[in-house]
């Protein structure tokens, strides 16, 4: 045998080694349908309320805790999505923990930001550099607002041409921010806006609205944000007549004369009404006032919100308990610690430590979610249902999570990779519980007992979850159980993002190894097998796949060189090594339509064009593969030589 011979059937052998690794899904897949999924009892209140009564005791009280540090775009549908789980709303509370970090940080940047959007209104000049971004977005805000204060007041017939009724079920908040966002869109644009995105944002905005009501509302909105762009462009000393003409043409499709005449009529008579408004504001000196207000309005804080929430909820019959809850700057991070009149650096345990303080004496369990998480509504049944069969034996209770409902808004790369991630927690978690006590920092519920004797999170860890699952099991030789009820969350939408987070998750795994090599709290041999099993889960897996991800690339290179010979193989072999291939690309596509019922579809796309766009992005599938073990082997990396990241950093959002 020669040696391209050699060559070849030693990556024929490695190829197909991994396939089979590829295999173990379907076995998975197996022993958690046979173990969880296909077992899921019939949960009702009512079958909950008897199995209670049975057992001579009330139905167990939970706690659900929800860390939200610079969360706004999210946390208002997280919190309205945990108020309608299946469970009497007497018997939970939520605890949404914020940070007094961001209270400070707005408080501090508003005045600034005001001040200097009032002066560049009223003395004009050249467009200061200072005031892209967040300043755009201010202007745009007053003018919005002072647009919608101005509507009301239009006769026809513009007030037939923009009618309420199509905005009916949308408050006035949400519209005044949807035209905001428009115009925007428009600004960035010089004129222009990608349709696919309006369509989204206002499905996003009236709660799923399908097409045919997006259809009937955009042209209504793009009349309205229309005048506030033309504003916009005075102000700024843009040319308002060429992004008007672009705008009439290409974003309104108005190539009608007639249309496009009511149109430019239209927009200036509305963009003259709402730079009148802003002359009376400066000559009655409300100018700043009035921006003051609308800074609120376009970049409301967490707490902002939440205190909304939480008045809403005192209105509300029948709501849960609702408390919100902020960390303050100097909080040291320990269950029931002190202020120590400095700032402490905020992490997602710090705040859950602080948090645990504030919950109801008669909760029995603490559920945790993050921001942006949507627990299938019967979660609580079933924690409630296996308290009720096993009490207390029954600490630790970790969900899937399938992060996916932010599908249409991430690069492909993450696509594919949250697809994966999914398919992970789904099948492979109930097989991982066997050997490692793991535990994730969302869908997952812990004995408030056994949270208070193991002292809560560990505040300085990158991965508190994984450290809490692993001190747990030391401490007091709790396991976490399966729980068959999912969540479904975002996955960081763009690769870079994607790799902070992994490579936090990295670092954090190799400091939890860390932390437990170095206890000797613990009994030695209890910490060994737990290092061996965290050993053969992490660096070894890790080194394992991003090695695999060379091999393609290596072979392709020495069979352009001639160093490879394929003929050592019949053809009909190497017909099927490469039709395995499509394996690959059909089970992404399987676990495409398998998770779509938790895929926000409002960012679904609307033409056939689109659609072909995200079959393309599949066939990205080899170079994601490559991508996947990148942070991890990162890590690794970087911990050797002592450039590993050392703080915590928050998961960015994509805004719902």
């Amino acid at each position: 045998m020669t040696t391209p011979q050699a060559i070849y059937l030693s990556a024929v052998i490695v190829y197909l080694i991994f396939f089979l690794l590829f295999a173990r899904f379907f076995f998975w897949k197996r022993y958690a349908d046979q173990r969880y999924w296909n077992r899921r009892p019939r949960l009702s209140l009512s079958r909950i309320t008897e199995e209670a009564r049975a057992a001579g005791r009330d139905l167990p009280f939970f706690s659900v805790l929800v860390p939200a540090r610079n969360e706004a775009d999210v946390i208002e549908r997280t919190v309205d999505h945990l108020a309608l789980l299946q469970y009497p709303r007497d018997r939970y509370e939520i605890l949404v923990v914020s940070d007094e970090k961001e209270v400070q940080t707005a408080e501090a940047a508003r005045p600034k930001l005001v001040a200097a959007v009032s002066n560049y209104l009223t003395k004009g000049g050249p467009w200061p550099a200072h005031l892209s971004g967040r300043g755009e977005e201010l202007m745009l805000g007053l003018l919005s607002r002072l647009l919608m204060e101005e509507w009301p007041r239009l006769e026809d017939p513009y007030g037939r041409l923009l009618s309420r009724d199509v905005f009916a079920q949308l408050p006035e908040e949400r519209l005044e921010g949807l035209v905001r966002e428009t115009a925007k869109q428009l600004v960035r644009g010089r004129g222009k806006i990608h349709v696919g995105r309006l369509f989204r944002d206002i499905r996003k905005a009236m709660r799923q609205a399908d097409d045919d009501q997006a259809e009937r509302i955009y042209p209504v909105l793009l009349s309205l944000a229309m005048p506030v762009v033309m504003a916009f462009s005075h102000y700024r000393k843009d040319n308002a007549n060429r992004i008007l003409q672009r705008m009439v043409t290409h974003t309104a499709r108005a190539h009608h004369s007639l249309t496009r005449e009511i149109l430019l009529n239209l927009t200036q008579a509305l963009s003259h009404r709402v730079m009148t408004r802003v002359d009376k504001l400066q000559k009655r000196r409300a100018l700043a006032a009035t921006l003051g207000e609308t800074y609120q309005a376009c970049f409301p804080t967490t707490q902002d919100i939440l205190e909304r929430k939480a008045q809403e909820f005192a209105r509300r019959a029948g709501a849960p308990q609702f408390k919100h809850v902020v960390v303050p700057y100097d909080f040291d991070g320990l269950v029931g610690g002190a202020n120590l009149g400095a700032a402490v650096p905020s992490t997602k345990g710090r705040a859950l430590n602080y948090a645990l303080s504030y919950i109801d004496d008669r909760s029995e369990m603490c559920g945790f979610y993050d921001a942006e998480s949507r627990p299938d509504l019967r979660v609580l049944l079933y924690v409630a249902h296996r308290r009720l069969q096993d009490g207390r034996r029954v600490s630790i209770l970790q969900g899937p999570v399938f992060q996916v409902r932010n599908f249409y808004e991430m690069s492909p790369w993450c696509k594919i990779a949250s697809l994966y991630q999914a398919i992970a927690h789904d099948w492979y978690l109930p097989a991982l519980f066997r050997r490692l006590p793991f535990v994730g920092g969302t869908n997952l519920f812990v004995d408030t007992g056994l949270l208070y004797r193991i002292g809560g999170y560990d505040q300085s860890s990158l991965t508190e979850d994984l450290e809490l699952g692993t001190r747990a099991y030391l401490q007091c030789g709790a396991w976490p159980e399966y729980l068959p009820y999912p969540s479904s969350e975002q996955t960081p939408p763009s690769l870079p993002a994607f790799y902070r987070q992994r490579l936090r998750w990295g670092t954090g795994h190799l400091q939890v190894m860390d932390k437990i090599r170095t206890d000797t709290r613990y009994d030695y041999d209890k910490r060994q097998r737990l290092l061996r099993q965290l050993f053969r889960k992490g660096q070894a897996e890790w080194v394992l796949y991003q090695f695999a991800t060379f091999i393609p690339p290596t072979v392709l290179v020495l069979y352009w060189y001639g160093l490879v010979d394929t003929h050592v193989l019949p053809e009909w072999v190497r017909w099927a090594l490469n039709t395995m291939t499509l394996v690959y690309y059909a089970f992404t596509f399987y676990a495409f339509f398998r998770y779509q019922e938790h895929v926000d579809s409002t960012g679904r796309p609307r033409t056939f064009l689109g659609h072909l766009s995200l079959v393309g992005q599949f066939m990205l599938l080899p170079f994601a593969a490559f991508v996947f073990p990148v942070p991890y082997s990162s890590a690794l990396a970087l911990k050797a030589v002592g450039r590993h990241p050392k703080t915590w950093a928050k998961t960015p959002r994509t805004r719902e």
